[in-house]
């Protein structure tokens, strides 16, 4: 499979790109910073450096995808709208590409609508934002949805709640990564919001 990896430079993004490429996928990591991706040369490898508001960027990271994986997150509350802003331009570019599966990642506040204030309000707006956006679309969509995603290292196993909060309280990036790869072969996630963690 051809695999668009959106925000790849991240700790969960580089743990996507190593997995995707060990599964034998051939991917397009899609970053800020062509020199921050840390993972080093692969035949299966193609990077693409934007920002993923600009369409035409965003247009050569899709090219020829199978399905596009989305970890892109929001750098800081002061930077809210990017984010949705963001997921509105891949989504339309997925579209327009015929991307036959997405996968993009939240937290846990995306399967809710209830109050959340102080340094996170603005992330859980955005990752609703993004929800409504997936929602409204004509793509084959999964959003995993996480609690504190730590620095420990991957067991290499995730529990899953579909449309509720999975029950334990962290995961590591690498498991997140591993669900979002997983969920890319699950037809009964399309169009769910899937609780993920330890």
């Amino acid at each position: 499979m051809r695999i668009a990896v959106l925000g790849a430079a991240g700790r969960t993004g580089r743990e996507v790109v190593r997995q995707a490429l060990a599964r034998g996928h051939e991917v397009t990591a899609f970053v800020r910073d062509a020199g921050g991706l840390g993972v080093d040369d692969h035949p299966g490898l193609r990077i693409v450096a934007g920002d993923a508001r600009d369409r035409a960027a965003v247009d050569e990271a899709l090219a020829g995808a199978d399905a596009a994986i989305s970890v892109m997150s929001l750098a800081s509350a002061e930077r809210e709208p990017e984010l949705s802003d963001a997921t509105g331009v891949v989504l339309d570019a997925a579209g327009d590409a015929g991307v036959g599966r997405v996968v993009v990642t939240a937290n846990n506040d995306v399967l809710t609508e209830g109050e959340v204030t102080g340094e996170f309000a603005a992330h859980a707006r955005e990752h609703r934002r993004n929800r409504a956006l997936l929602g409204s679309s004509d793509l084959r969509w999964t959003i995993g949805a996480a609690p504190w995603v730590t620095d420990d290292a991957p067991t290499g196993a995730y529990r899953v709640e579909l449309d509720a909060k999975s029950p334990g309280r962290r995961l590591a990036p690498g498991d997140l990564a591993t669900f979002t790869l997983d969920a890319l072969d699950r037809d009964d996630w399309v169009g769910r919001v899937v609780g993920v963690s330890a």
